[in-house]
């Protein structure tokens, strides 16, 4: 194991004790069980991991800022369990997703609970420009749910650009991440240009991230990755492999897709047929070619930081993010 391996190790078991002790001697068992069962059923713990770094590099303690990680974690975990209910997906991380283990009103008011949970946590934090803070919280849950409504319309369209893809990429995956990296810049007490940097850093490393998802989506194995394989195809997500291969692709291709698509109904073995199609257009190139871009954005974006470990450890993060396989 690496040194900055342990280093993960040691701020995700600081992260995890931290959401252990909210568990304790919480009622009712129809509120809290489900929340339990979605924060302690895996996850890499990355955005909460993520803010502790953002504020190390910066000069920041953990102490320091441990609730507001705890905060980022529960508000990532309401919109997992939201997601799957409005998506209809049946498995998270190898488990039955809430709305399946309960039911779908039991899913909605846990991640109601989830985002309660995130706020008390947040404003739990003793830091002077905490109104800033809870600002900022609240602009990128505003945008979370902006990004969710854009995905699911865009599920009714043929005729999603690029340009819209990225802005609800944007929207539903990099605000967050971006949020992660900004307000530990603010923790840790960095200057406005320093925090501008991990801000935008944030923002880069989650556009790669979420395109990076879009291709574990047919690529992963299913158990690795946790939950079903192509499920971005059955509910006809626009993701950047599809936007790719209708734009790039040729009027057979796309008449294809379209019709495959079009179907009330889509098999595995429409899956696998939409699979060789991206693959004709040279998707896994092109999309490999766009993660590259924005993680390479992403670092350049810390050359205002100070040439420490802390920076050292957020560069090393985004190899983890660009060559993860779940």
């Amino acid at each position: 194991m690496t040194e900055f391996e342990k280093k993960l190790t040691a701020l995700r078991s600081f992260v995890n004790k931290r959401i252990q002790s909210v568990f304790e001697h919480k009622e009712p068992a129809t509120l809290y069980e489900p929340i339990k069962y979605i924060i302690e059923g895996g996850g890499k713990r990355l955005r909460p991991v993520l803010l502790l770094l953002s504020s190390e590099s910066v000069g920041g303690k953990v102490e320091d800022c441990l609730d507001a990680a705890v905060a980022v974690e529960m508000l990532h975990n309401f919109t997992l369990i939201h997601d799957d209910v409005m998506d209809h997906d049946d498995i998270r991380r190898g488990r039955e997703t809430v709305h399946k283990k309960w039911d779908v009103n039991v899913a909605i008011l846990s991640g109601d609970g989830l985002v309660a949970l995130s706020y008390w946590h947040l404003m739990n934090c003793d830091h002077p420009r905490i109104a800033r803070i809870g600002r900022l919280f609240s602009d990128a849950l505003r945008e979370l749910c902006e990004g969710q409504a854009l995905d699911k319309e865009f599920e009714g369209r043929w005729d999603v650009t690029i340009d819209e893809y990225f802005t609800m990429i944007r929207k539903k995956t990099a605000v967050l991440i971006s949020l992660c990296t900004q307000i530990g810049g603010i923790f840790g007490n960095g200057t406005a240009e320093q925090i501008r940097s991990l801000r935008d850093y944030g923002l880069n490393m989650g556009l790669a991230f979420q395109i990076q998802d879009d291709l574990l989506d047919v690529m992963a194995d299913e158990k690795v990755l946790g939950k079903d394989w192509g499920s971005d195809i059955m509910q006809r997500k626009k993701t950047f492999l599809l936007i790719h291969a209708l734009e790039v692709g040729g009027p057979e291709i796309r008449k294809e897709i379209y019709k495959i698509l079009d179907q009330p109904e889509i098999k595995p073995q429409d899956i696998i047929r939409v699979l060789e199609l991206f693959k004709e257009t040279d998707m896994l190139k092109a999309a490999e070619k766009r993660i590259r871009f924005h993680i390479q954005l992403a670092r350049n974006s810390l050359l205002t930081l100070p040439e420490t470990e802390g920076r050292r450890n957020l560069e090393e993060f985004l190899q983890l993010v660009s060559h993860r396989n779940y």
